[in-house]
C-alpha cells in the first residue's frame, strides 16, 4: 500500500486537531493541579511535570521544525 502525501487542507486540519488537543490537556492537567492544591495542600509534582515536559516538547518542537523549515539550504 502506498502511502500518500497529506495536502494543504488535510495537515491544516491535523495542525488544528493537534492543537485543540494539545489545549484540552493543558487546561485539564492545570484544572487537576488546583484542585489538588486546594484539597491536598501539597505541590503535585507529577501533574506539574507532565505540563513542564509536555510545553517543552510541545515548544522545541515548534522551533525546531520552525528553523528546520526556514533555513537556507540554497545557501
Amino acid at each position: 500500500m502506498k502511502i500518500k502525501k497529506a495536502d494543504e487542507i488535510e495537515m491544516y486540519i491535523s495542525y488544528r486537531a493537534a492543537r485543540l488537543s494539545y489545549l484540552f490537556v493543558t487546561i485539564s492537567l492545570v484544572i487537576w493541579m488546583i484542585i489538588d492544591f486546594a484539597i491536598n495542600k501539597e505541590f503535585p509534582f507529577a501533574q506539574f511535570l507532565i505540563v513542564a515536559v509536555q510545553n517543552i516538547i510541545f515548544f522545541g518542537s515548534k522551533i525546531f521544525m520552525m528553523y528546520k523549515m526556514t533555513s537556507d539550504k540554497d545557501e
